[in-house]
């Protein structure tokens, strides 16, 4: 507090936040210009403001935006005068994508960090997608952010693996953000207003990963009238609806809300068809036996968000996010011997039994998050921001099986119950409580500071039980096959200063500490980042820093799908991973509203982990049975390089974008030298365009073209004859298998992709409406997923015998040329 004490010296200031009048969303990059004085500012990502150090009199006050109507003051202060001004916008009616104009260039003046890209919910929707718009498929069409196919929308950033983003939402970590096995992201992109995206080189207050920095901010809900929208796609259902909180007419309490939902509706179609049409036509035997669905699957989502100005200076703010996929299958039958007799059986000794089972699998993973955010203006020129939050993932299995039956005959008569079951989970429950101070020393420094603490609890195990019971006797056996459980701790403090040396030169310098409760040690943890300004529109970037991870995934290294993480904390003995990344870049901003941005980059990844193909089932020596599925690791080094171009055409009747990435990525461990892994693509273009056709209709298209991820190609296959015996007879067979060759030296053939997309917008009676049509791959071109193998064999009629005629592969292929529609209301 005494380093901050100078801010709380009298002088005048004008500070305050500017919205949109329409909704009350804050509207970031924003100019504040006193003409007079030839002073001024800019809005931060909060639509926030402060101009100290202004003179005493009368002054004319300009707030401006593109896209919104200008506003004209004129400002009386006073010696000493704090002046908080909140202001708001009207809207023009032009076309949204000039706002977008004036953010790049107040980003393109103000951020000194490399590598970042904002993201609103326009440029999200813009780009044709599987379904639905997903902020995960919008982001690999960015440069430096790979896919691994078309099938996981997970994120693969210069090198890194997804286990080495941060994702967050409203700066809440969440451990799984995938639905439907990795196809869809947990994020309904109808709650979204941004998504801050940085592919290296983060600031001081970000750490606990080695790869990329991904925010998404919701909306904070319409503070003057209840509205929403409703979204029907090919495959799920969403709605939206905010509005202000009902505080009457109070000045001292203001709010707003916002509450968005969606769910998968193939499969309560599905089953009702099922259930009401076409199984009561079955015959009594089989709809007995018929389970009541036939699409076991569906997944949903909810998140909320309430805002509580208290007074002009105190801002709450509660987030929340709840989702789950199910996977769930029922089924109950019976049998008697009356179902023989029905066929015709005949039984002398009067024999009859009656039996019935069911089984139960039930199968669950998802999220759910809680923050409560507290929001301080202490003075214009400090603000302190405190949270605390909760983030928990659960992923389990329940199955259980049971029958039960009873016989008898002129002879004798019995009884049986027998069950089985096993609980599979794996949880996280991660807390945390974090405090930021942002002190805006003057026109040349801004100083940002604060302190994380952060509880992870991990918990995996597998219990598995049965009993049986046959007239008098009964058998239990109930055992725990796995159990791992820890509760590391992480604590960090960091300072960041950003320093306007002159209108040319800017400096970012910052320092993490890192404290991590295994080891008992501190991680310090240097950032620098340089801007330089060439002329007007051209600038040069640098930075540098170093990362440090704390906890990792015990995921397959050559893993095809990445379905669901397993997360565990990195052991006492085992040192944490360290990334240092080095990035040169630079950016010129046309006066014609082209942004082109060109890259360099170097990553290094000390201390990773790789999994050990063990056997997942072991016996210890006393006969006992244990489940370790990663009890041994190899210590992994990697590195990662490249080359990326970004041009991006912001106003205009076409908008879009163009990015090129050349890149190299390689690992190596104790068994292994350098090779380069799954997700490793040397080339990647994406072309992303968005036509006005018309002011109502737009066409969009999407172009991904790449060379082919590396695998480890068969080369030929053994035969090992092997000789058993069997009483007084041996017994020959032929055991095959593959040959490999070596490790990921093969690609596979080039990746090719066109989507293209048609929205036409109209009128309702209480809004408007959007039908979208969309087709992906559209030349339905053959992109190979993975190979199958199988020994081709001819049989040989002379010889009597069937010859071996080598190994035949086959492509398993991606996405296929694939048409989805929907409509979106709004009101």
């Amino acid at each position: 507090m005494l380093l901050f004490a100078s801010s709380l010296v009298a002088q005048q200031n004008i500070h305050g936040f500017i919205r949109e009048n329409d909704t009350g969303e804050p509207l970031p990059y924003a100019n504040i210009i006193f003409p007079d004085l030839n002073r001024g500012g800019t809005s931060n990502i909060e639509g926030y403001f402060v101009i100290s150090n202004l003179p005493v009199g009368t002054h004319t006050l300009i707030v401006s935006i593109i896209g919104y109507e200008k506003q004209i003051q004129t400002v009386q202060l006073t010696l000493d005068t704090n002046l908080r001004m909140d202001i708001r916008l009207n809207q023009e009616n032009i076309e949204g994508q000039t706002i977008e104009v004036s953010a790049e260039r107040e980003k393109f003046k103000e951020l000194v960090s490399t590598s970042t890209v904002t993201l609103d919910r326009r440029a999200i929707e813009v780009a044709p997608s599987f379904v639905e718009a997903d902020v995960f498929r919008a982001l690999q069409l960015l440069p430096g952010v790979q896919s691994l196919n078309d099938f996981s929308s997970a994120l693969y950033v210069r090198g890194s693996t997804p286990d080495q983003n941060l994702i967050m939402l409203d700066g809440i970590t969440v451990y799984n953000p995938m639905h439907l096995g990795g196809i869809f992201s947990t994020f309904n992109t109808d709650a979204i207003k941004e998504a801050e995206f940085s592919a290296g080189g983060f600031e001081a207050r970000y750490g606990g990963r080695l790869g990329s920095i991904l925010n998404i901010i919701n909306r904070e809900g319409n503070t003057e009238e209840i509205s929403g929208n409703a979204n029907i796609s090919l495959i799920s259902s969403k709605l939206l609806v905010e509005g202000p909180l009902p505080t009457g007419k109070s000045d001292l309490l203001k709010g707003s809300w916002m509450i968005a939902g969606r769910r998968t509706y193939f499969d309560v179609i599905a089953n009702s068809a099922w259930k009401y049409l076409l199984k009561p036509r079955l015959n009594e035997r089989d709809r007995a036996d018929a389970s009541d669905s036939i699409i076991p699957y569906y997944f949903y989502d909810f998140q909320g968000k309430v805002n509580v100005d208290i007074g002009s200076d105190h801002r709450l703010t509660w987030s929340s996010f709840y989702g789950d996929d199910v996977l769930c299958w029922n089924y109950k039958g019976s049998s008697s011997s009356n179902d023989w007799y029905d066929e015709g059986y005949s039984d002398p000794d009067n024999y009859y039994y009656e039996s019935s089972e069911s089984s139960l699998f039930d199968w669950r993973w998802g999220n759910f998050t809680n923050s409560l955010n507290w929001r301080w203006i202490i003075s214009p020129r400090l603000i302190a921001k405190s949270s605390i939050a909760n983030s928990r993932f659960r992923f389990g299995v329940d199955f259980n099986y049971a029958d039960e039956g009873f016989s008898q005959s002129d002879y004798d008569s019995s009884s049986w119950q027998s069950s089985f079951g096993f609980d599979l989970f794996d949880r996280i429950n991660d807390h945390s409580i974090e405090t930021d101070l942002t002190w805006l020393m003057n026109d040349e420094h801004t100083i940002n500071g604060g302190f994380q603490w952060k509880q992870v609890d991990f918990n995996l195990g597998m219990i598995i039980g049965s009993e049986y019971s046959a007239d008098t006797s009964r058998e239990v056996y109930l055992d725990t096959l796995m159990w791992m459980e820890s509760k590391p701790v992480e604590t960090a403090f960091y300072l960041q200063d950003k320093w306007s040396v002159s209108p040319l030169l800017s400096l970012q310098t910052g320092l993490r500490l890192a404290h991590y409760s295994p080891h008992n040690k501190i991680y310090f943890e240097p950032r620098l980042g340089l801007k330089r300004f060439l002329n007007e529109n051209l600038s040069l970037k640098a930075s540098v820093g170093r990362y440090h991870q704390f906890l990792t995934v015990a995921n397959p290294p050559d893993e095809n799908l990445r379905f669901l993480d397993i997360w565990f904390g990195i052991p006492g003995d085992r040192k944490a991973p360290r990334s240092d990344h080095y990035i040169l870049g630079l950016e010129y901003m046309t006066d014609s509203d082209y942004l082109f941005r060109a890259e360099t980059y170097y990553k290094s990844f000390d201390n990773l982990l790789t999994l050990k193909p063990t056997e997942l089932i072991a016996i210890d020596e006393d006969g006992s049975v244990h489940i370790d599925p990663f009890n041994e690791f190899w210590d992994t080094d990697a590195y990662a390089q490249g080359f990326e171009l970004l041009l991006k055409k912001l106003s205009g009747n076409v908008r879009g974008w163009v990015g090129y990435t050349f890149a190299e990525t390689k690992r190596k461990y104790e068994e292994q030298d350098w090779y380069f892994p799954k997700y490793d693509r040397t080339h990647t273009l994406n072309a992303v365009a968005d036509w006005a056709l018309t002011e109502k209709l737009h066409f969009s298209t999407a172009l991904t073209y790449s060379s082919g991820n590396p695998y480890t190609a068969v080369i030929g296959r053994s035969e090992n004859w092997q000789e058993e015996q069997y009483g007084v007879s041996d017994y020959w067979y032929n055991q095959q298998s593959y040959l490999y060759g070596e490790r990921n030296a093969e690609r596979y053939p080039d990746y090719f992709r066109l989507d293209v997309s048609l929205k036409k917008r109209s009128t309702w009676r209480y809004g408007t409406k959007e039908w979208y049509f969309q087709v992906l791959n559209v030349t339905n071109h053959l992109n190979v997923f993975t190979y199958i193998h199988q020994t081709r064999e001819e049989y040989d009629r002379q010889a009597r015998e069937y010859i071996n005629k080598g190994v035949q592969r086959a492509g398993i292929p991606m996405f296929p040329f694939f048409p989805t529609f929907g409509v979106k209301y709004e009101f």
